[in-house]
Protein backbone atom coordinates (compact mmCIF):
# COMPACT_ATOMS: atom_id res chain seq x y z
CA UNK A 1 0.00 0.00 0.00
CA UNK A 2 3.33 2.48 -0.17
CA UNK A 3 2.93 2.85 3.11
CA UNK A 4 4.68 2.11 7.29
CA UNK A 5 3.67 1.47 9.84
CA UNK A 6 6.09 1.82 13.14
CA UNK A 7 5.85 0.52 17.22
CA UNK A 8 7.08 1.92 19.92
CA UNK A 9 6.53 0.19 23.16
CA UNK A 10 7.32 0.44 26.44
CA UNK A 11 7.11 -1.92 29.28
CA UNK A 12 4.70 -0.74 31.60
CA UNK A 13 3.72 2.38 29.43
CA UNK A 14 1.76 0.98 26.33
CA UNK A 15 2.63 1.37 23.16
CA UNK A 16 2.13 3.52 19.88
CA UNK A 17 0.99 2.73 16.42
CA UNK A 18 1.48 4.39 13.51
CA UNK A 19 0.28 3.87 10.02
CA UNK A 20 0.27 5.43 6.90
CA UNK A 21 -0.68 4.64 3.14
CA UNK A 22 -1.27 6.08 -0.16
CA UNK A 23 -4.41 5.03 -1.78
CA UNK A 24 -6.26 6.08 -4.64
CA UNK A 25 -9.27 8.33 -4.59
CA UNK A 26 -11.98 6.00 -6.24
CA UNK A 27 -15.32 8.31 -8.37
CA UNK A 28 -18.40 7.45 -6.58
CA UNK A 29 -19.58 5.49 -10.25
CA UNK A 30 -17.00 2.63 -9.38
CA UNK A 31 -18.08 2.55 -5.49
CA UNK A 32 -19.86 -1.16 -5.77
CA UNK A 33 -23.58 -0.98 -4.66
CA UNK A 34 -23.20 -2.66 -1.62
CA UNK A 35 -20.66 -0.45 -0.35
CA UNK A 36 -22.85 2.84 -1.63
CA UNK A 37 -26.03 1.43 0.33
CA UNK A 38 -24.03 0.83 3.61
CA UNK A 39 -22.57 4.10 3.43
CA UNK A 40 -26.54 5.47 2.72
CA UNK A 41 -27.81 3.92 5.75
CA UNK A 42 -25.47 4.91 8.09
CA UNK A 43 -26.41 8.82 7.67
CA UNK A 44 -29.59 9.68 9.32
CA UNK A 45 -32.79 11.64 7.17
CA UNK A 46 -32.21 14.92 9.26
CA UNK A 47 -29.24 16.25 11.19
CA UNK A 48 -29.56 15.83 15.34
CA UNK A 49 -28.85 18.40 18.00
CA UNK A 50 -26.57 15.81 20.47
CA UNK A 51 -25.61 16.21 24.36
CA UNK A 52 -22.35 14.71 24.73
CA UNK A 53 -21.79 13.86 28.30
CA UNK A 54 -17.66 13.14 28.38
CA UNK A 55 -14.94 14.29 30.79
CA UNK A 56 -11.95 13.17 28.90
CA UNK A 57 -10.74 15.57 26.49
CA UNK A 58 -9.82 12.95 23.38
CA UNK A 59 -13.36 11.26 23.86
CA UNK A 60 -14.69 14.80 23.45
CA UNK A 61 -12.47 14.91 20.38
CA UNK A 62 -13.28 11.73 18.48
CA UNK A 63 -17.19 12.03 19.55
CA UNK A 64 -17.12 15.10 17.66
CA UNK A 65 -15.06 14.34 14.60
CA UNK A 66 -17.96 11.26 14.48
CA UNK A 67 -21.01 13.65 14.87
CA UNK A 68 -19.38 16.09 12.50
CA UNK A 69 -19.10 13.23 9.83
CA UNK A 70 -22.28 12.10 10.68
CA UNK A 71 -23.76 15.62 9.92
CA UNK A 72 -25.10 16.10 13.31
CA UNK A 73 -24.06 18.87 15.77
CA UNK A 74 -22.95 18.37 19.31
CA UNK A 75 -23.07 20.24 22.79
CA UNK A 76 -20.44 18.85 25.17
CA UNK A 77 -20.66 18.73 29.04
CA UNK A 78 -18.08 17.34 31.45
CA UNK A 79 -20.10 15.97 33.99
CA UNK A 80 -23.43 14.32 35.62
CA UNK A 81 -24.71 17.58 37.22
CA UNK A 82 -23.44 19.46 34.20
CA UNK A 83 -25.78 16.91 31.62
CA UNK A 84 -28.90 17.12 33.88
CA UNK A 85 -28.84 21.26 33.60
CA UNK A 86 -28.06 21.15 30.10
CA UNK A 87 -30.97 18.69 29.38
CA UNK A 88 -33.37 20.30 31.07
CA UNK A 89 -32.99 23.88 30.06
CA UNK A 90 -32.39 22.78 25.99
CA UNK A 91 -34.24 20.51 23.40
CA UNK A 92 -31.68 18.02 22.27
CA UNK A 93 -33.08 14.78 20.13
CA UNK A 94 -30.26 12.44 21.85
CA UNK A 95 -27.92 12.41 24.91
CA UNK A 96 -24.47 10.37 24.58
CA UNK A 97 -24.45 9.48 28.51
CA UNK A 98 -20.80 8.35 29.67
CA UNK A 99 -21.40 6.12 32.55
CA UNK A 100 -18.14 6.81 34.27
CA UNK A 101 -18.24 10.79 35.11
CA UNK A 102 -16.79 12.45 38.20
CA UNK A 103 -19.74 13.56 40.59
CA UNK A 104 -22.56 11.97 39.89
CA UNK A 105 -22.45 8.89 37.53
CA UNK A 106 -23.84 8.77 34.11
CA UNK A 107 -26.92 6.43 35.57
CA UNK A 108 -27.71 8.64 38.55
CA UNK A 109 -27.65 11.36 35.53
CA UNK A 110 -29.68 9.82 33.40
CA UNK A 111 -32.10 8.83 36.44
CA UNK A 112 -32.26 12.93 37.23
CA UNK A 113 -32.79 13.58 33.30
CA UNK A 114 -36.07 11.20 32.93
CA UNK A 115 -37.46 12.69 37.08
CA UNK A 116 -37.40 16.20 34.71
CA UNK A 117 -37.95 15.59 31.58
CA UNK A 118 -39.45 12.39 31.43
CA UNK A 119 -38.47 10.24 27.66
CA UNK A 120 -38.15 13.39 26.02
CA UNK A 121 -34.83 12.77 25.06
CA UNK A 122 -33.28 9.90 23.44
CA UNK A 123 -30.35 8.70 25.95
CA UNK A 124 -27.91 6.62 24.62
CA UNK A 125 -25.13 5.15 27.35
CA UNK A 126 -21.68 5.15 26.35
CA UNK A 127 -18.94 3.03 28.14
CA UNK A 128 -15.86 1.05 28.47
CA UNK A 129 -17.60 -1.81 29.96
CA UNK A 130 -19.33 -4.10 27.79
CA UNK A 131 -20.63 -6.77 29.70
CA UNK A 132 -24.59 -8.06 29.41
CA UNK A 133 -24.97 -6.81 33.57
CA UNK A 134 -23.65 -3.03 32.93
CA UNK A 135 -25.74 -2.62 30.17
CA UNK A 136 -28.62 -3.91 31.98
CA UNK A 137 -28.07 -1.63 34.00
CA UNK A 138 -28.17 2.08 32.34
CA UNK A 139 -31.47 0.20 30.77
CA UNK A 140 -32.57 0.08 34.69
CA UNK A 141 -31.16 4.12 34.85
CA UNK A 142 -33.43 4.84 32.25
CA UNK A 143 -31.05 4.57 29.30
CA UNK A 144 -32.88 3.61 25.72
CA UNK A 145 -29.42 1.89 24.49
CA UNK A 146 -25.87 1.19 25.49
CA UNK A 147 -22.93 1.14 23.69
CA UNK A 148 -19.69 -0.02 24.34
CA UNK A 149 -16.22 2.44 23.78
CA UNK A 150 -14.19 2.23 21.29
CA UNK A 151 -17.46 3.59 19.30
CA UNK A 152 -17.57 2.95 15.53
CA UNK A 153 -19.29 5.58 13.57
CA UNK A 154 -21.66 2.92 12.00
CA UNK A 155 -22.58 1.60 15.28
CA UNK A 156 -23.35 4.90 16.77
CA UNK A 157 -25.07 5.79 13.50
CA UNK A 158 -27.42 3.08 13.99
CA UNK A 159 -28.01 3.85 17.46
CA UNK A 160 -29.18 7.49 16.60
CA UNK A 161 -31.46 6.08 13.77
CA UNK A 162 -33.24 4.03 16.63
Amino acid sequence: MRGDLSVRSKPGAGSSFRFTATVDLVPPSQIPAAAAAASARATPGRPLHILCVEDNPYGRVVLNTILTELGHRADFVGTGEAAVEAAAGKEYDAVLMDVTLPGIDGLEATRRIRARIGAAVRVIGVSGRGSPEEAARARAAGMDDYLSKPLSPSTLARALRR
